[in-house]
């Protein structure tokens, strides 16, 4: 549990108790039907969690896009794109272009859209609206819905949930006193639950919270980190610099962060720490600049969803490094049969 949770417990308790009564509401209002849902003719995947980020969902659905590509299918992405300075719909890929930049797509759509290429990437609040553009105008046949398992607003073919092995069990408590979006009893409304950065085959310690729950067997998987050189061309896979790097982030995880800069034997000289989804606006730049430089670097390294935001004045100052995530997992064939039925439609 973080400090300022600990100082203002009393307030958060309270706010928490609320809280869980307005998901223990709408919860019921969805599972009775007295709300519905849209329900569309084409398979919908939820890729989603029950914390409050940090479990590598845009990996999961990176891989899940490649997969379904390869088995011939036409994947579509939609997510809220949460962090960005727009509202509406907004197309970020249309499957031949990127059409929108970081700042109205968001970072984690931007992202997806940029990595996959080809696959058809659109943001909006309703989710609804959204996968509607995506059938109606770019052939899509197959949806997946980025951070969906809170949105009941959409019907789902397959629900999928993403549990960090990171996770503590004291912060397994309802925001803001905790981490959980909702009870973690509601892990019975997915159909299978993902458990990332999974370290030496070892069973999470926080399995033993969520086994009560499981409708099959956790499928395990591990983040597999690989060091990228930027230049003016785009990055390709780098060995690590013989000089020390400063090394920063704005994500939900900073701990994973750290695991992959030991992983690839990175020499760190300073670090910086931002907060989630963080805005790279000019003062903020112009203040890490300033701290990078202090330190005598010229060698920095961040993730692949923070350099997507970074200006191309700060990246020329430095020898820039980026840390890609992919995930791997035990036995791909486990999530491979899961999606069998919905690969056949």
């Amino acid at each position: 549990m973080k400090r300022y949770q600990q100082i203002f417990s009393p307030l958060f308790i309270s706010i928490s108790w609320l809280y869980g009564c307005i998901i223990w509401i709408r919860n019921q209002l969805y599972n009775r039907e007295w709300i519905k849902r849209a329900v569309f003719n084409k398979p919908v995947i939820s890729v989603g969690n029950i914390t409050s980020g940090g479990t590598g969902k845009t990996p999961l659905v990176i891989y899940l896009a490649r997969l379904l590509q390869k088995a011939g299918k036409k994947p579509g992405i939609i997510s809220r794109g949460y962090g960005r300075k727009s509202q509406g719909l907004q197309v970020v890929h249309d499957g031949k272009k990127l059409l929108s930049d970081v700042k109205i797509s968001g970072d984690e759509p931007y992202l997806m859209a940029r990595v996959l290429e080809n696959i058809p990437v659109i943001v909006s609040e309703n989710r609804s609206l959204g996968i509607e553009q995506l059938l109606n105008y770019y052939s899509v046949n197959i949806i997946i819905l980025d951070d969906g398992f809170q949105h009941r607003k959409v019907n789902r073919d397959l629900d999928i949930i993403m549990i960090s092995s990171n996770d503590k069990t004291e912060d397994y408590k309802l925001l803001p006193w905790g981490n959980l979006r909702e009870p973690l009893k509601n892990i019975r409304r997915s159909d299978c639950v993902i458990y990332t950065k999974i370290k030496n085959k070892e069973i999470p310690a926080i399995h033993s919270k969520i086994q009560p729950f499981l409708k099959i067997n956790p499928i395990n998987s591990t983040s597999l980190s690989t060091l990228m050189k930027y230049d003016a061309s785009g990055y390709r896979k780098s060995l690590p610099p013989d000089k020390p790097v400063f090394a920063f982030c704005g994500i939900a995880d900073p701990i994973s962060f750290n695991n992959s800069i030991s992983e690839l034997s990175l020499k760190v000289k300073g670090r910086r720490f931002f907060k989630d989804h963080q805005d790279y606006t000019d003062s903020v730049v112009k203040e890490l600049s300033k701290q990078i430089t202090a330190n005598s670097i010229n060698h920095i390294v961040t993730t692949e969803k923070d350099f997507v935001k970074l200006p191309e004045r700060f990246l020329a100052e430095f020898e820039v490094y980026i840390i890609k995530i992919d995930i791997v997992f035990e036995n791909e064939l486990v999530l491979q049969n899961i999606m069998q039925s919905l690969l056949l439609n």
